[in-house]
C-alpha cells in the first residue's frame, strides 16, 4: 500500500524552476520526475509520510503550518539517496526555523514513519543508474537552481482514497 504523506508545495515561479530542471534532465535522456505522469507528482516537499496518517495529526498540521504560509525554504545543494546501482538525486532545502519546528511536531504525532530522520529535500530524478550520475550532475550543472523556493500551502495525499487535498493555503497579501 502507498504511503499517505502531508507536502509543502510551491507557489508557481518556484514549482516551474524545478519543473525546469526535470525538463533538462528529460531532453537528456535521463530519469527524471518530469517521466512521472502521476496526479501527485508535482514538486513538493515531504513532511510525513507513513502508512496511515490520522485526522488528529492532519488538523495539527493545519494548524501548526497555515500560519507560516508563504513559508521560504533555501536550496543548500545536491544530495543522492540510496545504496546500490540506482540514486535519488535531490535539493537539499532547509527550512525556516519555525517550519522545522512545526515539522517536528506533525511527525511526533504519526507512528510508523516511513523515515524516522526528517531531511527536507526536493526529489529531481529517482532511480538514476550510477553510470548516467555524472552526466546528470553535468545536465543540472548546467540548469539554473533556485537559490530559494517560496511554499504557499500544505498538502495531504490519501492514496487509499485517491485524494489530495489542500488543507492550508498562504493567505493573500493584504
Amino acid at each position: 500500500m502507498p504511503d499517505q504523506a502531508l507536502e509543502l508545495s510551491f507557489e508557481t515561479s518556484s514549482a516551474d524552476a524545478v519543473v525546469a530542471q526535470w525538463e533538462a534532465l528529460r531532453t537528456a535522456g535521463l530519469p527524471s520526475q518530469a517521466d512521472h505522469r502521476s496526479m501527485t507528482n508535482a514538486p513538493h516537499v515531504t513532511l510525513v509520510a507513513a502508512v496511515a496518517i490520522d485526522a488528529a495529526a492532519v488538523s495539527t498540521a493545519r494548524e501548526a503550518i497555515a500560519p507560516l504560509l508563504p513559508a521560504r525554504i533555501e536550496v543548500r545543494g545536491l544530495v543522492l539517496f540510496g545504496q546500490g546501482p540506482r540514486v535519488t538525486i535531490a535539493h537539499l532545502v532547509e527550512p525556516d526555523p519555525s517550519v522545522a519546528a512545526a515539522a517536528e511536531r506533525i511527525r511526533a504525532l504519526v507512528p510508523a514513519l516511513r523515515h524516522p530522520v526528517w531531511t527536507p529535500h526536493v526529489t529531481l530524478a529517482r532511480r538514476v543508474p550510477r553510470r548516467l550520475l555524472a552526466q546528470a550532475l553535468e545536465v543540472l550543472d548546467a540548469t539554473e537552481a533556485p537559490r530559494d523556493l517560496i511554499c504557499d500551502r500544505l498538502r495531504w495525499w490519501d492514496p487509499e482514497q485517491d485524494l489530495i487535498e489542500d488543507v492550508a493555503v498562504a493567505r493573500p497579501p493584504a
